[in-house]
């Protein structure tokens, strides 16, 4: 009696009501879940952070029931399979570790096999999402020797599909899909698996087979998505892709068109049809297609994505038009879903193209203002004057256009006031089959509702919604018509009324043109730096090497002083020896080596396998400089001088030799005059031009130079005597990136939460950094801080050697000592004035 007891009050009850907790949130997720259809579905609808918040209290509730099953009704026989579910609870809410925890549990405590297997399917799918595949492997190896009942057998095919799925082996797939098919019992899930395979098929070109598993898809009575994209596909793997009757193909797709439950798929038809239009090379049709496709899109931005970007394609790919290439991939990147596979890869051509209309616009308008600029006045006036008339032209036409169409806009809006029947899917309109009312039809009511808010607006559900107010006539915002108080019927007040009178002034254009030789020159540095962009981005983004090379050898005649010149002399030996075109490539070859021998680019030329060779001896240099630095730090300066002369005589020529150059110059600044030291960090700026060392060789200067000035000005170094002002704290220490980072967090630690004082962190000298803390409002409170920090002995607790000092200043005499860097001179000032 009492296990009976148990394990049917475990059962219907608390067991019971965290199972349906699951079932609802797996429902939730696959009618959530944007199936996109234009690639191969996945085996499980996927989820994220934000959509396991929005269950995230059916989660909470289902672990607490389920736990209450367990902890009440203990060695019930609902046990395992209550732990199960907590595991899947925590599974759902992208908790995998304590998921992976509690399947493992069920499998080595549980005492039912079947909820054992259970687990372990659902732990080898965790692993999936949990990017451990290996892991999975392992379980479902395991399983293979396991005997499991139906519905885990089921679910163990689908995880192994899943997985296969996931690393591409669609072969394995497959095999494991046709096995779980046969386990099915629910129609729905058994059409969408049979969709998936015949998808498979058909990119791997087995379109017989394919259309076996479509036909398959129909006969479980799928939903009418699936339905009509299963319908679509078995005709590209029958009729669409190898009939040679274009007009039974074409009829096909108007018969599509003409029904009107496909009235939502509208744009993927137009983009199959385009598709095939593409196909049989009707270029031209196949652009007008996919446009229809993109218009005919309301709320699928997936398929308007794939549209924009197959438009993207054929005038990147087909007509190399990059500009109008370029427009359709911002469109694209607008609506594309980031969960797309391509995302990455369109974004990335996206940015090329970005990049590339950009220098190709700046060298057009570049030119066309240097050759307005050159035009004598008499030519530049009539060329200004065609412009502003065809601009003013242009302008009327627009604003012509704009006219009518608000004159429409109102006359629509005037006829919708007396009824809301209209022909694109109003309530009066027969634009559906069957007897299906207007409110059970989805795609009707998505129709009427965006037609009403674009002739009405949000409006309140009240009486007299159409007027504004309930006393006062109508007056609709916009381009919308109202009724006056007398009942007439007009249009919007401004609608016929003329606007302001459109005129360019040509003065104004004249002012944007360069005026002197600074302002020409600056555009023709523009047009240099675009030119030798755009040939990159020819070359190595879009592989045009016969635009690449017009491209530099224009850049070379164009600008022969340019910086680029030795660079591109390479590269258009490269490109033309690529293209065959040896005598173009031996000459840019031979004037390389004559003007630029000992340029890397020539060294490239004439051993291929410099940069190799120098890439080997970098690495042995390197060690080289270990030792070097090693000895450098430790003060032994003449065997640091002896390890970098044999350094860089054995290896004088690779990438590193900067490194080691300057490492030379640091010794003989601490065994050599400063002049020497300063003579030679010039030297080495003016010889490695190219180093990334340079910025850190500059800085080196002017702080030597600085340090110069300091020497001079330390005998003037005088601080003021007067105490009565504003204070800082200081703490002054040895430079030290760890103190750096620790110091402020630990002062940080002594200063209330609501103080006002604030915390900075700042170079004194080469030696010396300091923590700033500002500002005290006079000396005694500075004073009582300073108290507290040496009765907290920071230098002790910071666990670091060397010199530390802490006081106080006044705001001038901070500011005489950040200039002059005087410490000592200062600390004296200090003891005398603060201290006694």
């Amino acid at each position: 009696m009492s296990n009976s007891y148990h394990n049917m009050t475990a059962h219907y009850n608390a067991y019971f009501i965290a199972l349906e907790h699951i079932k609802a949130i797996e429902r939730t997720i696959e009618d959530q879940y944007d199936w996109n259809y234009n690639l191969i579905l996945p085996i499980f609808p996927q989820f994220d952070s934000t959509a396991a918040n929005s269950f995230s209290d059916q989660i909470e509730d289902c672990i607490e029931k389920a736990s209450l099953a367990i902890q009440r009704h203990k060695g019930s026989k609902w046990e395992d399979d209550s732990y199960v579910l907590v595991g899947k609870a925590r599974f759902y809410s992208l908790d995998y570790q304590n998921a992976v925890e509690t399947f493992k549990y069920v499998n080595t405590k549980g005492k039912d096999d079947y909820a054992k297997h259970e687990a372990l399917v659902a732990l080898m799918r965790t692993f999936i999402e949990y990017k451990e595949s290996n892991n999975a492997i392992a379980v479902s190896d395991y399983l293979k020797k396991e005997k499991l009942n139906k519905k885990n057998l089921k679910n163990l095919y689908l995880t192994r599909g899943y997985l296969y799925q996931k690393s591409g082996d669609y072969n394995n797939m497959v095999q494991n899909l046709i096995q779980a098919e046969d386990l099915i019992t629910n129609f729905k899930e058994r059409a969408r698996i049979n969709f998936i395979i015949g998808q498979v098929y058909q990119s791997l070109g087995f379109d017989g087979e394919a259309y076996t598993y479509y036909k398959q898809t129909l006969k479980n009575n799928p939903p009418y998505e699936l339905s009509f994209y299963t319908k679509l596909n078995m005709a590209q793997v029958t009729q669409l892709a190898k009939t040679n009757d274009a007009k039974k193909v074409r009829k096909y797709f108007r018969k599509l068109l003409k029904d009107r439950k496909n009235e939502e798929f509208k744009d993927k038809i137009y983009y199959e049809m385009a598709k095939f239009e593409v196909r049989h090379g009707n270029l031209d049709q196949g652009i007008n297609y996919y446009n229809s496709s993109i218009r005919s899109s309301v709320n699928n931005n997936r398929q308007k994505a794939h549209s924009y970007l197959s438009l993207g394609k054929i005038y990147y790919d087909s007509l190399a038009e990059y500009k109008l290439a370029k427009l359709y991939y911002d469109s694209t990147l607008t609506v594309l879903p980031k969960d797309e596979a391509e995302y990455a890869e369109i974004e990335a051509r996206q940015k090329i193209l970005e990049n590339f209309v950009e220098q190709y616009t700046i060298i057009q308008v570049n030119d066309s203002l240097l050759n307005l600029a050159n035009l004598p006045p008499d030519s530049l006036d009539r060329f200004l004057d065609a412009y502003i008339a065809k601009e003013e032209a242009a302008e009327l036409q627009r604003r012509e256009e704009e006219k009518k169409r608000k004159r429409n806009a109102a006359r629509l809006a005037a006829n919708s006031s007396s009824t809301f029947s209209q022909n694109t899917g109003g309530i009066g309109a027969n634009n559906y089959e069957g007897t299906t009312w207007y409110f059970y039809n989805t795609a009707a009511v998505s129709r009427g509702k965006s037609e009403f808010r674009r002739v009405w607006g949000d409006r309140k559900l009240e009486d007299n919604w159409r007027r504004s107010n309930s006393t006062a006539s109508i007056t609709v915002s916009d381009d919308k018509v109202g009724l006056e108080p007398d009942g007439e019927n007009k249009s919007k007040k401004g609608i016929e009324e003329e606007e302001d009178e459109f005129k360019i002034d040509k003065s104004e254009l004249i002012a944007t043109l360069p005026q002197s030789d600074e302002d020409k020159q600056k555009l023709l540095d523009e047009i240099e730096e675009a030119t030798y962009q755009l040939g990159k981005i020819y070359n190595f983004d879009l592989d045009e090497k016969h635009n690449s090379s017009e491209t530099y050898e224009s850049l070379f005649t164009r600008f022969p002083e340019s910086e680029y010149r030795h660079e591109v002399m390479y590269l258009l030996y490269i490109i033309f020896k690529e293209l065959g075109n040896i005598p173009k490539s031996e000459r840019y070859k031979n004037l390389l080596l004559e003007e630029a021998p000992e340029s890397i680019y020539a060294k490239v030329v004439i051993n291929p396998n410099y940069r190799a060779e120098s890439q080997a001896a970098s690495e042995k240099l390197k060690q080289i400089y270990a030792q070097a630095y090693d000895s450098y730090e430790l003060g032994d300066y003449s065997q640091a001088m002896v390890l970098i002369n044999d350094g860089l005589r054995e290896y004088p020529d690779n990438d590193f030799v900067d490194n080691m150059a300057l490492l030379k110059i640091l010794v003989q600044g601490k065994s050599e005059s400063i002049y020497k030291y300063q003579y030679e960090l010039n030297n080495f700026i003016a010889t490695y031009t190219e180093s990334e060392l340079l910025p850190y060789a500059d800085s080196l200067v002017t702080a030597s130079e600085q340090y110069q000035i300091n020497l001079v000005n330390s005998t003037r170094a005088k601080f003021i005597p007067k105490f009565e002002k504003p204070h800082f704290f200081i703490f002054a220490y040895q430079t030290d990136q760890e103190l750096s980072d620790a110091l402020p967090e630990y002062f940080k630690s002594l200063i209330a939460e609501d103080s006002p004082l604030k915390i900075g962190n700042l170079i004194l000298d080469e030696q010396y950094s300091m923590i700033l803390i500002s500002e005290f409002s006079n000396k005694q409170t500075a004073i009582n801080f300073n108290k507290e920090v040496e009765t907290e002995k920071p230098a002790e607790k910071i666990n670091k050697t060397g010199k530390f000092y802490n006081f106080v200043i006044t705001k001038d005499n901070f500011n005489i000592l950040y200039q002059t860097k005087e410490l000592d001179t200062y600390l004296k000032f200090y003891r005398k004035n603060y201290q006694q």
